[in-house]
């Protein structure tokens, strides 16, 4: 069972870098190459420039850095970080004792979403698992949780539902 993190921002960039790099190169084989004074065009021109390069190195960082999903296997959970770059974060089954879903509220003001959905896992004591943290995993050794995030998922709470009966029968977990 697997739970998708949004990679098409990611292709989305590298898409939108690319056309605006073929626009600017269309543009100089017409003649833009040289610009003898500072207008509108030029400034427009080098604001898409600046663009493109922004949009090829977001789509980059995000197909190379993020992860992309969580895979819950018979043996434990696998977290696939990037595309292009695979590595795996692996939590052993034995590992987990609860899980629940949970939102809060964000208190800043200037993110987006005001609300923050996670995957919260209790683990049992003694654990081994080191402390991570990562843009949408979080281990903590030290409070014994595991929070995978599903903000940019394309995760329901419904889908909670399945997942939560999937989790009980195949991890013999407690559901919160």
């Amino acid at each position: 069972m697997k739970i998708y993190y949004s990679k098409y921002i990611g292709y989305g960039s590298l898409s939108l870098a690319i056309v605006l790099f073929i626009h600017l190169a269309f543009l100089y084989t017409l003649g833009f190459e040289a610009f003898p004074k500072f207008t509108l065009i030029t400034l427009l021109q080098l604001c898409l420039f600046l663009v493109a390069v922004y949009a090829m190195i977001a789509g980059i960082k995000r197909l190379t850095n993020r992860q992309i999903a969580f895979e819950l296997t018979p043996t434990g959970i696998h977290v696939y970080q990037g595309i292009i770059l695979p590595k795996d974060i692996f939590i052993p089954k034995e590992e987990l004792v609860s899980a629940a879903y949970k939102v809060v509220d964000v208190s800043d003001p200037d993110h987006q979403n005001s609300k923050s959905y996670f995957i919260e896992f209790q683990l049992r004591d003694g654990s081994t698992l080191q402390n991570l943290s990562k843009s949408n995993i979080v281990i903590n050794s030290q409070n014994l949780t595991v929070k995978l995030f599903v903000n940019l998922c394309r995760f329901k709470e419904e889908e909670w539902q399945e997942l939560s009966k999937y989790l009980k029968e195949e991890y013999q977990i407690t559901i919160i």
